[in-house]
């Protein structure tokens, strides 16, 4: 075993390695040409330069924590490179790893983002286990109701009771419906919406949603035409999805996640990831990416400057 892993780690050091010395040599040559440039001309770009420096370093500290490398791998002999630490923190049910970018006053202005999730293997195998299946459906569920339940300004928690019904063009909103069922018939773009039902939920309509999010004690139901740039499904009994719905995110249900027409009448777009308690079958995806509540290596999906 002992040999294995170590196979393993030099694996990991020789595809990254080169990656990361062909990018330095890269900004190394780059530095040669601008020297050659004079004036204004040749300020302006070495103030670009050492920004382009500045974010390879960042990328490879990125690529470097993906692969598993030790956090100060290439500072030592002979590479002698500090590259900056590396931040994980969870967004919804994601890993998001960043590192920050220095601003000419030496402080952190911005920051590269990478959100990952954890690689499946082509057949899914690990998820034939009951207890990583209930180890993800627990996670799932308690960082979602937090993200529903404590939600942060501009958003407040709105409270009602008994049965509610919501039609038409909605703006962004946090609502938790007590001792009654949720009915969505909703149309346009919506930005962000949140709700927890102690009972059912229906989501149907013509809606586009950049994020919705949605617990529901009782069955949940995606019908309509609806499209989600970043869906959180969770029920505590079933889900149905039914055909024309779009969406990438993440759908958990405790008994079933059903498709009445075929899931292949419902588009899932990349990362998608669909997954009952109680039973291990699930939809054919190109790629499965399983949240960030169980130990895995991280796939990268989204990079982002900001």
């Amino acid at each position: 075993m002992q040999h294995s892993d170590a196979n393993s780690s030099a694996a990991k050091i020789g595809a990254v390695v080169p990656l990361t010395l062909g990018i330095l040599l890269s900004v190394t040559l780059l530095l040669t040409a601008l020297l050659q440039v004079r004036g204004t001309l040749r300020r302006v770009a070495l103030r670009s330069e050492q920004t382009l420096l500045q974010v390879y370093d960042v990328e490879s500290a990125l690529l470097a924590y993906l692969e598993e490398l030790p956090m100060d791998f290439f500072s030592g002999e002979p590479w002698n490179i500090s590259l900056p630490k590396v931040h994980r923190e969870s967004l919804g049910p994601w890993a998001s790893l960043s590192a920050p970018l220095q601003s000419d006053e030496g402080t952190s202005a911005r920051s590269i983002r990478v959100l990952a999730g954890v690689a499946c293997d082509s057949a899914c195998n690990m998820l034939k286990s009951h207890k990583l299946r209930h180890e993800i459906y627990e996670g799932f569920r308690q960082q979602l109701n937090r993200e529903i339940t404590m939600v942060k300004p501009p958003l407040t928690l709105d409270v009602k009771s008994g049965n509610r019904r919501l039609f038409g063009r909605i703006p962004s909103m946090a609502l938790w419906v007590q001792d009654g069922d949720l009915s969505l018939d909703l149309k346009g773009e919506i930005s962000s919406c949140r709700f927890i039902t102690d009972g059912s939920v229906e989501v149907r309509g013509r809606a586009d949603f950049d994020t919705l999010r949605v617990y529901a004690r009782g069955p949940l139901m995606l019908r309509g035409q609806a499209k989600v740039r970043h869906l959180e499904a969770f029920s505590e009994d079933r889900i149905e999805i039914s055909r024309g719905v779009e969406f990438s995110g993440v759908v958990v249900a405790r008994s079933e996640v059903a498709f009445p027409h075929g899931a292949d009448k419902v588009l899932f777009r990349y990362p998608s990831f669909v997954m009952s308690l109680s039973s291990s079958d699930m939809p054919q995806l190109d790629s499965v990416l399983v949240p960030d509540y169980v130990v895995g290596k991280l796939k990268p999906f989204q990079w982002s400057l900001r």
